[in-house]
């Protein structure tokens, strides 16, 4: 099956690969078993892309124990992330420790040219360090990211792009990184000539999702970034992106996401201080991925996301029938693994647990401890989500020994059955394990909860 190539630019592109990751892990269905994801942002050290870059490291290890066939009904972690770059991101030449003047070279330019670069650059441009990011200045950020098409990177994502693959590219629309980095990726991978296999790729089928302001920063006069320009900004760049992305075709599917109801985080110009809880909004951005992946575009089509209930709650019934079908069970039976694994660790490690017998020294193999912490790490991005201003409720985080008060506003079923609780969930693992045919312990271990958990959701939930 062909691969996915994702451009994340910026923060918000690291965040939305956040999100996506967290999809993945839970088996939402994808038309695709390989994505490879690509990073660009100059800000190595943004907080945001560290935690994405650790987070898909995490996934890649625990997809690498498994294996996956017609034999094996999981559909956790079942698809590939595929690591082609270092840390996942395209290399930006000329960025580290460089003032924008320095890299555009200004002290060398003739007194004509230095009139002209000072009409279009003020002076705080021109000091600019570029080491985290365009500090909302896409003006800088065209510039600079015009080299990208003549990086090795680049150059190697090329080699590998095979007819019928895909691209999806990720940006804001309303800083500096995803607002400049966007239009130009785009026009290079449609009409640029000088990367191997373009004929290809100018042919891809290629979406994309533009962020539209969903945040606001608290304002800070020692910082370049000031969010009150946010709106007159977005304006702008859509009317830009009408004329000269949507109405050339240059697009087969644009996503737009906003959100009027934001957090106000700190104004943090990038670097390590710039980690913001994940919010809806990224976690809608990834399901625009998916269905992407899953849908064959004809033309040029934008896309925005209908909510029946758009409060400062979202829940599983806030989605139309389409969106909640695809996340319910996936979401519902990775975060009851979630919960057994983390809360309930000494009960189904126990020998009193019969499907045990079947594991070996499996819980005291590094795949148990790697699972286990991507599953705190997921349970955080939960958390995040459901305590910001605009709550994503999806769950009942601290269900305690009650495991089907889980989902926010269903109210579980009766079963016809003596157990309980966690005692109902290990019996029906016991049941399930007797029907997977996976032969390795790890692939076993998950198809077990995979096949155990989908039962529990039909009967219970």
């Amino acid at each position: 099956m062909a691969k996915l190539y994702i451009f994340g630019i910026g923060g918000t592109g690291s965040r939305v690969l956040r999100s996506l990751t967290m999809l993945m892990a839970s088996g939402i269905r994808m038309d695709v078993n390989e994505i490879v994801p690509i990073i660009i942002d100059p800000d190595v050290a943004n907080a945001d892309l560290t935690r994405t870059v650790t987070l898909m490291n995490n996934y890649s290890i625990l997809r690498s124990k498994l294996h996956f066939g017609d034999e094996n009904a999981n559909q956790f972690f079942r698809v590939e992330l595929n690591k082609t770059l270092s840390n996942y991101s395209l290399h930006i030449k000329d960025t580290d420790s460089k003032s924008f003047q320095e890299f555009i070279d200004y002290a060398s330019m003739s007194k004509e040219n230095k009139a002209l670069t000072k009409m279009l650059f003020s002076e705080k441009n021109l000091q600019s360090s570029m080491d985290v990011g365009f500090r909302g200045n896409p003006n800088i950020g065209s510039v600079v990211l015009n080299q990208i098409v003549d990086s090795e990177d680049f150059v190697n994502f090329a080699n590998s792009f095979q007819s019928g693959d895909k691209i999806f590219i990720i940006s804001s629309i309303f800083g500096g990184t995803g607002a400049s980095g966007f239009p130009l990726l785009l026009k290079t991978l449609r009409i640029g000539k000088s990367f191997p296999n373009f004929s290809i790729i100018n042919q891809a089928n290629i979406g994309a999702l533009t962020v539209l302001p969903y945040f606001k920063l608290n304002p800070d006069d020692k910082s370049e970034i000031d969010s009150s320009t946010f709106i007159s900004k977005t304006k702008s760049a859509l009317a830009y992106y009408e004329d000269d992305i949507v109405k050339n075709g240059s697009i087969n599917s644009l996503y737009y996401l906003a959100d009027d109801i934001g957090n106000t985080y700190k104004n943090c110009e990038g670097g390590a201080s710039q980690s913001n809880d994940a919010h809806l909004i990224e976690f809608l951005g990834a399901t625009a991925i998916i269905d992407f992946v899953n849908n064959k575009q004809q033309g040029t089509t934008n896309k925005e996301l209908g909510i029946k209930d758009i409060s400062n709650s979202v829940s599983f019934d806030s989605f139309y029938d389409r969106m909640r079908n695809l996340l319910y069970s996936p979401l519902v039976q990775f975060t009851m693994m979630s919960n057994c694994l983390l809360d309930k660790s000494d009960y189904f490690t126990s020998s009193t647990f019969a499907a045990n017998r079947f594991f070996g020294d499996l819980y005291n193999d590094a795949f148990y401890f790697d699972l286990k912490g991507f599953c705190q790490k997921y349970r955080d991005w939960l958390v995040e989500m459901k305590r910001n201003k605009r709550s994503l409720d999806l769950f009942n985080i601290n269900c305690g020994d009650k495991p089907f008060e889980l989902v926010t506003g269903v109210k579980a079923r009766k079963v016809m059955s003596t157990k309980s609780n966690y005692d109902l969930i290990a019996d029906r693992l016991n049941t399930a394990i007797r029907g997977c045919k996976s032969k390795d312990k790890c692939d076993l271990f998950l198809e077990m909860f995979y096949t155990g958990t989908q039962k529990l959701v039909k009967e219970k939930l």
